[in-house]
């Protein structure tokens, strides 16, 4: 089963630093802060999530759920503690009851990408000549969702870290509401360090035009994008190709049907949240800017 923990254990992922630029995860007795989870009749847990704290009640009937988010969450925080049981509730918490004719024991915890568009903002300028061809590798923040057994809709859906709010468009009339973060936008995905909390996408950009490409900022339509996990606990989306057209400042942009050979071998996890073509057809309209 994926994700169960053994009663009465608390696991634990943390970073250390290995020199400039370079993260490992350590203490790892329980790699994954997703999964599967069994609950025994007021059996609870806790999941601390790089500040955000999530504890979980079970009863005969009905779910308890609390949650508690720091005020000063950071993007870079990835951080992750899951303490089973749980016997103190959280002061200060909000929490939620979620009625049952009768509870059964499996819950998922899950991560899910964003229910809008993320516009990534690359640290340093890039630039693609006329004729060239790049893939970035850039990720983008992950939402928690808790699911019961039965259910299509989940009992709770927020984000770990929440982003801030940005809007992406020609005009303040013309575009739309999205989530803001700062990437490096590396071609080297060896550069990039697992983050539990974000999700992997490659974007392999060619410029087929004369004119040198300028990539200021990318709206990434994550709510049409499937979420999978990696052996090594790399979060995974499928990729995204985009074309500039010859003698066009037209952008084309395509949902890629494989997955990145980097990923190697990967598990569904969580299906898109948009499925519909009219819907990814408006989430490209705008996706270079």
């Amino acid at each position: 089963m994926l994700g169960e923990p053994a009663n009465g254990l608390v696991f634990s992922v943390g970073m250390r630093s290995l020199g400039r630029n370079r993260l490992q995860v350590y203490d790892v007795e329980h790699p994954f802060w997703w999964g599967e989870f069994d609950f025994e009749p007021d059996e609870s847990r806790l999941w601390r999530l790089a500040g955000l704290d999530v504890r979980i009640t079970r009863s005969d009937s009905e779910w308890v759920i609390e949650t508690l988010r720091s005020s000063s969450q950071h993007e870079d925080v990835q951080d992750w503690e899951l303490q089973a049981p749980s016997p103190t509730p959280l002061a200060g918490s909000s929490p939620s009851r979620y009625l049952f004719t009768r509870t059964t024991p499996r819950l998922r915890v899950l991560p899910s990408l964003a229910d809008r568009s993320v516009v990534i903002k690359p640290v340093t300028p890039l630039y693609i000549p006329a004729g060239q061809s790049a893939t970035l590798f850039v990720s983008t923040p992950v939402w928690l969702q808790i699911r019961h057994d039965a259910g299509t809709v989940p009992l709770l859906d927020l984000p770990v870290i929440r982003p801030s709010d940005t809007w992406f468009g020609p005009t303040p009339a013309q575009g739309r509401l999205c989530y803001s973060t700062k990437v490096f936008g590396r071609t080297d995905l060896g550069q990039l360090p697992v983050r539990p909390f974000r999700a992997m996408t490659p974007v392999a950009i060619s410029n087929d035009s004369p004119e040198t490409m300028q990539v200021e900022r990318l709206c990434m339509p994550v709510p049409s994008l499937d979420i999978y996990s990696a052996t090594d606990g790399r979060l995974w989306t499928p990729g995204l190709l985009v074309d500039r057209l010859p003698g066009s400042r037209q952008i084309r942009v395509r949902l890629d049907t494989r997955m990145h050979e980097a990923a190697g071998v990967v598990r569904l996890l969580s299906r898109a949240r948009e499925h519909d073509a009219d819907t990814l057809s408006r989430m490209f309209e705008h996706f270079l800017g």
